[in-house]
């Protein structure tokens, strides 16, 4: 059976983005509701092993809502109270305007003995997120429709969601007297909304002991293909080599840009697969990668945590608007009767995308930290580099690379969420 989680707000909601505190969330992410049933559970001493059927990330029904920034406010910061005088802490209380107040969460293939449980529970419900935030929960089991927001790894909305062993993990930080740690982000995209795909898949990254410069991207891009060569079997497949007429990796430099602390060199290196790599050769990377631990006496490991420009999600969730990283090397000069904008779109169109509806080239990119197209060499040396921002009528879903040396860390492009 289908099991929805109804909340009704009862006052407007004061929900922040975790990544970007001075706007509302909305929805309210899945992994928000799944804490507050469980600390309902253990307030009523109700049976809280019920929710395990919820460690997942469920469909949402939600209407629009308008979510404004909120301006800084300063309260009492009691933990930094002194002697002198001082403004407080700053802080952020966003409030959301949605149409309709009340968001519906909706499980499937749920064993019905659990409904009348899980039913205790949500009737019991006070607040979600902030105590201000009053809401009030019911159980439905049927006549729910169909959800707005669906799960998919390209979604251009990120919401934390409950995860298997999801209530373990909470128990245990409050038995430990520790803050629970945050839940994964996973993307979520409107029912109705249909968008290209490009051809590439997975990311297999090393991080390397320090940064690296990003203007040097197709020189460690080289470097990191030459080694995995000089480990693979004699039998290599053309996917890694990359020769004759057969779709192969692109070698990638990823950076850390785009964000207020971004210090603008390279912290990964690794390839995007292509989409439809089989099982065989997606085993055979990753035994080769497991191997290769040092790169021009750098040290190299397997260590994405903590770090975003590492998460594949930052570079293939689904946007209508997109900016270069590293700067585009085409693949003929402009010229009088062929701008930079129109060769990067029939090159687009050639890679079996929509023709865009905006291209804005540039020696800098929008992104902070990204390199200057001024300083960033070709791989043969004879290119014309240059950014630019990309605009489609509809969501494109990543990882896009444009351009000649794309297979060599050039022309990585990365979403531009639009709020």
């Amino acid at each position: 059976m289908d099991m929805g989680v109804q909340i009704e707000f009862l006052v407007t909601p004061q929900l922040s983005i975790p990544s970007s505190p001075k706007y509302g969330e909305w929805p309210p992410a899945p992994d928000r509701v799944f804490q507050a049933l469980v600390a309902t559970a253990a307030e009523t001493g109700q049976n809280m092993d019920v929710l395990r059927y919820l460690e997942s990330a469920p469909t949402i029904k939600a209407s629009d809502a308008l979510a404004p920034p909120a301006p800084v406010r300063y309260v009492p910061d009691n933990f930094k109270r002194t002697k002198r005088y001082h403004q407080g802490a700053a802080r952020h209380l966003p409030t959301v305007h949605p149409k309709s107040n009340t968001v519906l969460y909706i499980w499937k293939d749920m064993p019905e003995e659990v409904a009348e449980p899980i039913r205790l529970i949500v009737t019991n419900l006070t607040h979600i997120g902030r105590a201000t935030s009053f809401v009030r929960g019911s159980l439905v089991t049927k006549d729910m429709g169909n959800g707005d927001w669906i799960p998919d790894e390209h979604g251009d909305l990120l919401l934390r969601a409950p995860y298997p062993g999801r209530l373990d993990h909470l128990c245990e930080a409050y038995a430990a007297g520790l803050r629970s740690s945050a839940a994964p982000s996973v993307g979520y995209r409107k029912a109705h909304e249909n968008y290209f795909t490009t051809s590439w898949g997975d990311l297999m990254v090393l991080r390397p002991e320090r940064q690296l410069a990003l203007t040097e991207t197709v020189y460690w891009t080289s470097k990191i293909r030459q080694a995995v060569m000089s480990l693979a079997p004699e039998d290599m497949p053309a996917l890694i080599h990359g020769h004759g007429n057969h779709r192969h990796v692109a070698w990638t430099a990823l950076p850390d840009v785009g964000h207020k602390y971004a210090s603008g060199g390279i912290i990964g290196l690794g390839c995007w697969l292509p989409s439809d790599v089989t099982g065989h050769e997606r085993a055979l990377l990753g035994s080769i990668f497991m191997k290769l631990t040092k790169l021009d006496n750098i040290q190299l490991r397997i260590d994405s945590f903590g770090l975003k420009g590492l998460q594949q999600e930052t570079w293939n969730r689904a946007s209508r608007k997109w900016a270069t990283v590293t700067p585009i090397a085409l693949d003929r000069w402009p010229k009088k009767n062929k701008s930079a904008e129109q060769i990067i779109s029939d090159s687009l169109v050639a890679m079996d995308l929509p023709a865009p509806l905006n291209i804005t080239c540039s020696n800098e990119s929008p992104l902070k930290k990204a390199a200057n197209a001024r300083k960033y060499p070709s791989r043969k040396g004879n290119r014309f580099i240059t950014h630019a921002v990309i605009e489609w009528k509809n969501s494109i879903s990543g990882p896009l690379l444009v351009g000649a040396d794309r297979y060599f860390g050039s022309g990585l492009c990365r979403p531009i969420q639009g709020r």
